[in-house]
Formats: structure tokens, C-alpha cells, sequence
């Protein structure tokens, strides 16, 4: 935590000299209402062949570079904080082969079970420019997002056309974020966190538009 204290008044001694640049014409506050629309990865879990090692074997591996998209609502109650709920989606986040054996005692291997996951939970964001600049409308934030919240994966099997649900996942998170805002309602923000996510992740990164009513 230490750095990121440090990254905050380091910052902060380079926005003070040109707060008027980093604010709007006037004091009117930006809207309560955020929407935000993310992208990230995410990791999977896959039960592949290992070629390397004879015999053949099945062996579980994660991925993490499943495409995730996202979907953020929040409310501000005032300059510093905001709260509300978050919806994620990535596919192929479980994959699974099969050994198959024929008649001729050669054997080969197929996918058998595909798996899609959907990520929805609380948020919050803490904003810290505001404790140090006393103004309504800063177009630069900088702030500490927190999440906590479920992972549900849908996992069909292939053969029979048959699915069902996994027990949901538990994830939590807190990192440090960055916006800005081009207009009164539109922006862009990146943020780094690191928590318990899905997959024995230990960080996740996500960057996207936001926009404010």
C-alpha cells in the first residue's frame, strides 16, 4: 500500500499547479449516475492432452486470456463515494477433452465439455483527488475500487446437449483506478486490482468507456 500512498501525492504535486486545466468552467457537478462498459480477460480452466509426456495424458491447465466483457452501474452519493452492482460474461472458461478408444486399440481425443461464466456483485469506488482539490468537477479521478461478488459457470455437455451450473465462486478485490472525463457525461478509465478472482487469479486488470447522468 505503501507505493500507492506515494503515487497519490506524487500525483498530486503535478495536477495542483494546473488544477483549471483538470476541472471544468464552472463548479457544476458531474452526474450521480455511472454507467461503465469494461474489458478484460479472465482465466480459464482447461482438462487438455499432454503430448509431452508418454503415455497420453489428460491435464489440467488455466488460461487467462478468455475474453470478459462488463457492465457497471453506480450511484455517487457525493464526490467521494459511489456504490452499485456489476455483470460480467466470458465464454469458454471451461474446457474439457475427452479419451476415445476405438476398435483398432488406437486412441484420440475430443472436447466433451464447454463452460461460459457470468460475474455479477456489489462495487464501490472511493475518490482520492477529491480529498486533496477543493472543487465539484474534476475531469481526472483517481480512485480505489472494491468489488466483492459470485462467479456462476453454465457448462455444456457436448454429446448429450445436456448442461448444468457449477457452484458459484467467490471473488473480492481492491486496486487503484484512473479516469478521465472528455465531456459532462463521457470518459474513459483503467483500473489494476488484486484479490481472490476467479480461477486462482490473483489480480485483474480492466479498461473501458464511462458515462455519467
Amino acid at each position: 500500500m505503501t507505493y500507492k500512498v506515494l503515487i497519490v501525492f506524487i500525483l498530486f504535486g503535478f495536477i495542483y499547479p494546473g488544477k483549471a486545466q483538470l476541472t471544468g468552467d464552472n463548479q457544476k457537478q458531474f452526474g450521480q449516475f455511472i454507467v461503465k462498459i469494461n474489458y478484460s480477460n479472465v482465466t480459464g480452466r482447461n482438462i487438455v492432452p499432454d503430448f509431452i509426456n508418454q503415455p497420453v495424458t489428460l491435464k489440467e491447465t488455466f488460461y487467462n486470456k478468455n475474453a470478459y466483457y462488463g457492465l457497471e452501474g453506480l450511484y455517487g452519493f457525493n464526490k467521494y463515494y459511489s456504490a452499485g452492482f456489476y455483470f460480467g460474461y466470458a465464454n469458454g472458461t471451461f474446457i474439457s477433452n475427452e479419451k476415445i478408444e476405438s476398435a483398432s486399440e488406437t486412441a484420440y481425443y475430443r472436447m466433451d465439455r464447454l463452460g461460459k461464466s457470468f460475474f455479477y456483485g456489489v462495487n464501490g469506488e472511493l475518490q482520492l483527488l477529491p480529498l486533496f482539490l477543493n472543487t465539484e468537477r474534476l475531469r481526472l479521478h483517481m480512485y480505489l475500487p472494491v468489488q466483492f461478488g459470485l462467479v456462476s459457470q453454465h457448462i455444456t455437455t457436448l454429446n448429450t446437449k445436456t448442461s448444468d451450473w457449477d457452484k458459484p465462486a467467490f471473488e473480492i478485490g481492491t486496486g487503484l483506478g484512473l479516469g478521465y472525463n472528455f465531456t459532462m457525461n463521457i470518459g474513459v478509465f483503467g483500473e489494476y486490482r488484486l484479490g481472490r478472482f476467479y480461477n486462482q487469479r490473483n489480480s485483474q486488470w480492466k479498461v473501458g468507456l464511462v458515462f455519467s447522468f
